[in-house]
């Protein structure tokens, strides 16, 4: 997986690294490589690398659920972290950007018109899946390298991440 850094002034930023201590005010925004742009955040509960979250209005961030992108687009900001935080971890969450997602299935190339949506029953929470289905998430495109898709039942494989999509909150 890839090493994120910044490219912004901020002195101190380490997007690769989480901890019990906050060092910066929440909500901070900081830009970094292959066009990510990062949120500091603190772990409602335990999060999983490269699963879909939501950062909220008071940047708690917490797993992702199909039901989060369903009705109400008020809940947050959709996040995918590239580090495992433990409740009441702080770190850098990024909300856009070439970031690595935990998809599920079957994943092809975006041309094949087939939407991200965040998996529903039977799939673990934050997990994305290329499905038509309810809980369509716009603005992830799975990169393709080598091979057209994978088929892995888990596989984190990078992905064009672009936010806010059209009536969620964005910070």
């Amino acid at each position: 997986m890839a090493n994120y850094y910044t490219t912004s002034s901020l002195v101190g930023v380490d997007f690769n690294t989480v901890g019990s201590t906050q060092l910066f005010a929440v909500g901070t925004k900081a830009n970094g490589s292959s066009g990510t742009e990062w949120v500091y955040c603190r772990a409602g509960g335990t999060i999983t690398a490269f699963k879909a979250c939501i950062v909220n209005g008071t940047f708690t961030v917490a797993m992702a659920s199909a039901g989060d992108v369903l009705g109400s687009v008020t809940a947050g900001r959709i996040g995918i972290p590239q580090v495992a935080f433990t409740s009441g971890d702080w770190g850098w969450v990024p909300v856009n950007g070439l970031l690595y997602v935990m998809m599920t299935a079957s994943v092809t190339l975006a041309v094949s018109g087939v939407p991200m949506a965040i998996g529903a029953s039977g799939v673990s929470t934050g997990m994305m899946i290329q499905s038509s289905a309810s809980g369509t998430v716009q603005g992830i495109t799975p990169v393709a390298f080598g091979s057209g898709g994978q088929t892995a039942t888990a596989t984190a494989m990078q992905c064009i991440c672009s936010w806010p999509r059209i009536g969620t909150p964005h910070f």
